[in-house]
């Protein structure tokens, strides 16, 4: 049996909405540790098919830059932490143009 969002969201008696923002880990969302752990545990539990939610693609991602962030790192052994901080904030930056660019209806709302 496929267990669906909505299902979760009865099984943890809260909104769907509020389900998919806790299991996207939706920006600017905060709930308490308990209530995460309530979430995923009734999730995973169910079986819920977590790549309906692309949360797989969005952890190989993370992990990517991740990587990327140490092996510029790495490769820049003279670097202190202000280097560091400066060349994450640049990509920060880098990233958040090319979304304004990107996705222009998104972010002019």
């Amino acid at each position: 049996m496929e267990t669906y969002l909505s299902d979760v969201a009865k099984a943890v008696n809260m909104d769907i909405d509020e389900v998919r923002s806790i299991l996207i880990e939706k920006p600017g969302v905060h709930h308490s540790k308990e209530v995460l752990d309530k979430v995923f545990q009734a999730a995973r539990k169910m079986q819920y098919d977590f790549k309906k939610l692309k949360l797989g693609k969005r952890m190989d991602r993370r992990k990517e830059v991740i990587t990327d962030l140490l092996n510029h790192i790495e490769s820049n052994a003279d670097w202190d932490r202000k280097k560091i901080i400066d060349y994450m904030k640049s990509s920060c930056d880098m990233v958040e143009r090319v979304h304004k660019r990107t996705f222009n209806q998104e972010f002019t709302k």
